[in-house]
């Protein structure tokens, strides 16, 4: 007889949709990292169930998989288990079941542990695993237990699946595209407007590098005056002053209000026109976050076969080099990666991007055809990037804890 790891259903029972999002599953229902586990699982001889609450077997170890909407945590008042079926909450305090907190396509390690630790009363706190896409997670939490005196601990687990999630590998066609003239060096997909993008804009504003680009930033007018005061430096504040006039900073279509985080917000026509790419991660300020981590921002550029710079934290192009990616040392001056002072890092970038500028387009088409090995190899590591890594990169190898 096969052991069993036991997942709730999550859509046979009540939950507040304001607080997890239970449309993060698989078309069978699974949660997104089924998918890499399974045929591991298999091998083993062990065999993953989604089932009703009424068909879970109580007298064994069984999981709750809820993503989490963050941004309504630090509002919501009270515990935020509250809302589940009373049988849930029960075996949550005192029977087989264990929570798992998803972050599995974002990091969120400085904002959401002492979130968790607010909101999440009433259960042992062993009965919680949170899963996240931060790389450093393991030191992360360390620090915070050792800096909060914290005795009560929760599980913690790495995880990495966005690179599988937005299914790639069954959407190529809209990736293959006949090199067309540059008319820019660099696209700098700001978007939204966080505090590193408005400095890393700000400098390279200051540089007079805005028309070198295709640049975008989700600044609306009126908040540019409380963009101003986020700034910490004079070239950054002088650079912000150049521009603030023209906010927001708009290249396509697309509503700069709203998170565009799938691939259908590509503008490939972009990439085709410009020589590189100026990524502005999720997160950069080690004030927002102190792990690297990875999301549908660092994927774009590779499936576009565009080299890259990465505004991130420190590590970002090491920990993207153990997962079997290359990077662009032979052209890129990347030393800006071991940089852990902020503000060093964002200037040491926007250098670099100050010197690429200034290769001529026709220099720039025999730096890109030197560079097809390179963006060919993370092309294909990317669309081939298998459940099987996906399972061993990660700590999913934990859940083996879970079965009964």
């Amino acid at each position: 007889m096969s052991k069993i790891l036991q997942i709730l259903d999550i859509s046979s029972t009540p939950v507040n949709t304001k607080l997890f999002n239970i449309t993060a599953v698989n078309h069978k229902k699974d949660p997104y990292w089924v998918d890499f586990i399974e045929p591991h699982f298999n091998e083993l001889g062990m065999e993953i169930k989604i089932l009703s609450l009424d068909n879970i077997d109580l007298s064994k170890k069984w999981l709750i998989n809820v993503d989490i909407n963050s941004w309504n945590w630090t509002v919501h008042t009270g515990s935020i288990i509250a809302d589940f079926d009373p049988l849930i909450q029960q075996e949550l305090k005192s029977g087989n079941a264990f929570l798992i907190l998803n972050h599995q396509c974002e990091s969120f390690t400085k904002s959401f542990l002492s979130v968790i630790y607010k909101k999440v009363l009433d259960i042992p706190f062993n009965k919680i695993i949170y899963m996240v896409a931060a790389a450093d997670i393991e030191q992360e939490y360390m620090n915070f237990v050792k800096e909060n005196n914290i005795k009560n601990k929760l599980s913690v687990m790495y995880v990495h699946h966005v690179y599988k999630r937005f299914k790639h590998d069954v959407n190529l066609e809209y990736f293959k595209y006949s090199p067309i003239k540059k008319t820019k060096k660099y696209l700098s997909l700001n978007r939204r407007g966080r505090d590193h993008r408005i400095m890393l804009t700000s400098l390279l504003s200051y540089k007079n590098l805005l028309d070198q680009g295709f640049v975008s930033l989700g600044v609306m007018p009126n908040e540019s005056t409380v963009a101003m005061r986020k700034l910490t430096s004079n070239n950054q504040r002088i650079g912000f002053s150049k521009f603030k006039d023209m906010l927001p900073l708009q290249i396509d279509d697309v509503d700069l209000n709203v998170n565009q985080f799938q691939m259908n917000s590509l503008p490939i026509e972009f990439y085709q026109q410009s020589c590189f790419s100026l990524v502005s991660s999720t997160m950069a300020l080690k004030s927002d976050e102190g792990s690297v981590g990875f999301t549908e921002k660092e994927i774009k550029p590779i499936l576009a076969k565009h080299p890259f710079i990465i505004l991130n934290r420190p590590g970002v192009l090491k920990h993207m080099k153990s997962m079997g990616f290359l990077t662009f040392e032979k052209w890129f001056n990347e030393s800006y990666d071991s940089e852990l002072d902020d503000e060093s890092r964002i200037e040491q970038i926007v250098n670099e991007v100050e010197r690429l500028c200034k290769f001529s387009f026709e220099e720039w088409e025999i730096m890109l055809d030197e560079m097809q090995p390179v963006l060919e190899h993370n092309y294909y590591r990317m669309v081939n990037y298998t459940t099987e890594h996906c399972y061993f990169n990660s700590d999913l190898k934990k859940l083996l804890y879970y079965v009964s």
